[in-house]
């Protein structure tokens, strides 16, 4: 019974490790996203490099993943809500790999975009 009354004070203590909560609404660049009314600018996804198919591509890519998505923001870092609780790598870290990914394997992952 001890540890059915931890449950709120759990949820509680989460909810205010984190600076609001949301839903992408959205994608505004690779390094911007709309959470509700307020822009985020991501720390640590750097575009530089990319050219414009790749860009394209990546937009293409992550627009309709993360767009409607219910999100925790902390500072410039965003997490996927997973009904109350999140994964420890951010959208951000998830965005980056893509964006390495891309560089690293085109044009053999992705259609090329003239």
């Amino acid at each position: 019974m001890n540890l059915l009354a931890l449950i709120p004070v759990l949820i509680l203590v989460q909810a205010s490790y984190f600076d609001m909560q949301g839903t992408i609404k959205e994608v505004v660049t690779p390094t911007d996203i709309l959470v509700d009314n307020k822009t985020i600018k991501l720390a640590d996804v750097d575009i530089s490099g990319l050219t414009n198919g790749q860009y394209i591509y990546l937009m293409n890519d992550i627009k309709p993943w993360l767009t409607g998505k219910d999100v925790f923001v902390k500072g410039s870092y965003v997490y996927f809500d997973l009904q109350g609780s999140y994964n420890s790598v951010s959208i951000n870290e998830m965005i980056q790999k893509e964006i390495e990914n891309i560089k690293e394997n085109w044009p053999y992952c992705c259609y090329r975009i003239r």
